[in-house]
């Protein structure tokens, strides 16, 4: 049915191309595009218009109107196309693409199963167990597709050796879950003052933190092994002159080997007001370093209390562990509960706690053979086990290592067709949490009302303002903007040797916190263009020359004046630019492909394999503006081709360095020599022949001529991430419609989110 649609298509559309379109294209495209030259390895004249049959040239089309639509095809060095003409050729591809896509419906070669990233599998472990510990530590890292994304089934392919993680990660968490033997010895200490006078690292011990002081314990030999803690302690801000720094206490778990400190925060909190506070923090001893008995210099476990910036001072400290109210812990009796049907009937006991634990784990209805087939393994398994508790632990660590587990499964069918309420309500809760369904949200899908317009509407803002969302906040964000890149940037201290590597996390935060605030507030996406506020701490504020910041804790800043013109909108925090520098410079080149990948939603090509790196290592090339060491690949005509529709979105962020800060004057160290300035040039011109001056009139730019390229590209981001999948061009329909949505809302972002989660390509396989 398809071909024969797909024949008809092409017999309807042949008659209208050869009298009204191929003219337009031998004029003002063949040229360039055709037998004799073909500019960024494009040939229109050959390029088959079979859409249904031929998906990379149906992928090409779409690219061509793309250009068309933003005035980037002509360039602005040939002749331009008449409106007339432009008419013909975007009523002709819109005609096309669309029958195409009524055509393709329910044929997208769409992912049906997804594995869990590393994320979710975490996420989903400690909600299902109840136990916040790592359970992925040793996990290799997830792959990245093409479009960026760690949570594209595509990318996310199962191996033996991932399978092995998996098993070995549900054996451990079961272990810990599933107790067995008499209660354990529980450990309380109160410490008036540190037990350590001297310290590692000329650390000295004090009730009066900051600097080189800290409130430091440590217990020798009786403290426990493993499970959850609870540190108490009373403290309070030492409070200086009224613009001072507000003191930020940090309070720390580990060991000390010999001359190094092997420790991890278990939390952080400003003190502000001079006030003696009694706090509370509780962690799992899984999470932090722990010292192996009878080993090391300095033997035991270490609690540590510091001040940065500012001073503390504790009057005392509890340490209390392992923590319970009960023995067996409530998270062990949870799953298996108390009856004396498991005295009376073993086997019947084990298919109770069986059918409550796997429609949890498994995220739907089960089937009594799917019981019946763990309770069975369990029967077997119960014959070689010394224990009960080691028979159930085995059989649970099967359903942990299902594929109904490890999967997002929506069940393979030929056409498109509606999720099922469970299905939905897991397509959901890994959209915005990383996690399962919670007990609310599985109960609208058992009892059907999820299907519901308004009741899924219901749900997502509900889902938004619980602190879970944060996952969709940090994961997206790291996804759509690949915040991960400012980590993997060394900066280079020759040239910044006051930086901290503490501040890349800072960086990162801001990214996360700006984009939390957007979605919490319903603020417009144009924010990500250009703002009037950031989210800043002290020390990234400091960084940026910003006044007035004196918590630790990221809070919203207002950006006025100067700072407005340069502070504001994505592209000119830390974390984008630094990500998209050398680490020594900024890379004109990374932070246009930044622009139009990121932002704009038009990758440009890779470059070519024989195309040769910049020569900055030469300390005469090294002497030349940017701009001259850009010219040398544009001797290249293929090159410069590329380049004149990336160069210009670079060179207007040229007024910041590697770390982000704002610059008028670059600074390089030829040959590692003496060092030497040049002015910075932001003077970009962009593909449609327009011109800017840096990120001012860059912004501006973007809002008022690619406003809705970037509402597209936008739109098009937050469905690969929620649909765990790459998109295509079955999908053009919904994603214009929600494209136009989204533009009519004045692009609020919450708004878009919950029109996405209640489309149909949403709601549908």
């Amino acid at each position: 049915m398809v071909v024969m649609f797909g024949a008809a298509i092409m017999a309807k559309a042949k008659p209208e191309f050869e009298q009204k379109v191929r003219p337009i294209l031998v004029r003002h495209c063949f040229d360039c595009h055709g037998a004799e030259k073909q500019k960024g390895k494009l040939r229109l004249d050959t390029l088959s218009r079979d859409l249904l049959g031929d998906r990379r040239a149906a992928e090409t089309w779409h690219d061509v109107r793309s250009a068309l639509q933003l005035g980037e095809m002509p360039p602005d060095d040939e002749p331009e196309l008449s409106a007339e003409d432009r008419r013909i050729l975007l009523d002709w591809l819109k005609g096309l693409i669309e029958q195409a896509n009524r055509a393709r419906k329910g044929d997208g070669g769409r992912v049906v199963v997804r594995r869990l990233n590393r994320v979710e599998y975490q996420n989903t472990m400690r909600d299902l167990l109840g136990i916040d510990v790592s359970h992925t530590t040793d996990f290799p890292p997830d792959a990245v597709s093409e479009d960026g994304m760690t949570n594209n089934g595509s990318a996310l392919q199962m191996t033996p050796i991932q399978l092995e993680y998996y098993l070995a990660a549900a054996r451990k968490a079961l272990d810990r879950l599933i107790v067995s033997g008499s209660e354990p010895r529980v450990f309380i200490h109160r410490f008036d003052q540190s037990t350590e006078k001297k310290w590692v690292n000329g650390i000295k011990g004090s009730n009066l933190v900051g600097g080189k002081e800290e409130f430091v314990v440590r217990m020798k030999k009786d403290y426990p092994d493993d499970g959850v803690f609870r540190v108490r302690l009373r403290v309070r801000g030492v409070v200086g002159k009224e613009d001072a720094p507000i003191p930020h206490m940090r309070l720390m778990v580990g060991y000390r080997p010999d001359t190094l400190q092997m420790r991890r925060v278990l939390s952080e909190r400003d003190l502000p007001d001079g006030e003696w506070r009694e706090l509370e923090f509780f962690g799992h001893l899984a999470n932090f370093p722990m010292p192996v008995r009878g080993q090391g210099k300095f033997p035991g476990l270490v609690v540590s209390v510091a001040a940065d910036p500012g001073q503390a001072e504790v009057e005392w400290l509890e340490f209390h562990g392992p923590l319970f109210e009960s023995w067996p812990p409530a998270t062990h009796k949870r799953i298996l509960f108390e009856s004396d049907l498991r005295d009376r009937d073993e086997l019947a006991y084990v298919r109770e706690v069986v059918q409550r634990f796997l429609p949890r784990a498994w995220r739907r209805p089960v089937t009594q053979d799917e019981i019946g087939r763990l309770v069975g393994f369990f029967k077997t398994r119960r014959v070689e086990s010394p224990s009960f508790e080691e028979a159930i632990r085995e059989t649970l660590v099967l359903a942990l290592v299902s594929p109904s587990f490890l999967f997002l499964l929506e069940p393979d069918s030929r056409e498109v067709r509606p999720l099922d309420a469970y299905e939905l309500a897991a397509r959901l809760s890994y959209f915005l949490w990383s996690s399962m369904p919670d007990d609310d949200l599985t109960a609208v899908a058992a009892n059907g009302a999820l299907l519901d317009d308004e009741t899924l509407r219901a749900q997502v803002r509900r889902m938004l303002v619980d602190p879970r969302a944060s996952e969709f906040v940090v994961q997206f964000t790291n996804q759509w903007l690949d915040l991960e890149a400012a980590e993997r940037v060394v900066i280079d201290k020759k040239f910044y040797r006051e930086f901290d590597p503490e501040m890349v996390g800072d960086m990162k935060r801001e990214t996360q916190e700006f984009f939390g605030e957007i979605l919490r507030h319903n603020l417009s996406a144009r924010n990500f263009l250009d703002s009037d506020f950031t989210m800043l701490n002290d020390r990234l504020a400091r960084h940026y020359g910003i006044e007035g910041v004196r918590s630790r804790e990221f809070q919203r800043v207002a950006l006025r004046g100067e700072i407005g013109d340069r502070r504001g909108g994505l592209l000119t925090q830390a974390a984008i630019l630094t990500g998209a520098s050398s680490g020594q410079d900024s890379n004109v080149i990374k932070r246009a492909v930044f622009v139009r990948d990121r932002l704009l939603g038009d990758p440009p090509d890779p470059p070519p394999p024989n195309v040769p790196e910049l020569e900055t290592a030469k300390p005469d090339f090294a002497r030349l503006p940017i701009r001259d060491q850009l010219a040398v690949h544009l001797k290249d005509e293929v090159c410069a081709d590329c380049h004149r529709g990336i160069d210009g979105w670079g060179h207007a962020l040229e007024e910041y360095d590697a770390i982000g800060q704002w610059r008028s004057k670059v600074v390089r160290i030829p040959g590692g020599r003496k060092k030497i300035s040049l002015p910075v040039d932001a003077q970009a011109k962009l593909p449609d022949g327009r011109e800017v001056t840096g990120a001012a009139e860059l912004k501006r730019y973007l809002l008022s001529h690619r406003e809705e390229q970037f509402a597209r590209a936008l739109v098009e981001r937050i469905a690969t991430y929620g649909l765990g999948r790459t998109l295509g061009l079955e999908d053009e329909e919904i994603l214009t419609s929600l494209t136009g949505e989204f533009i009519a809302s004045e692009l609020r972002l919450r708004d878009l989110v919950e029109s996405f989660a209640s489309s149909a390509m949403f709601r549908s396989k």
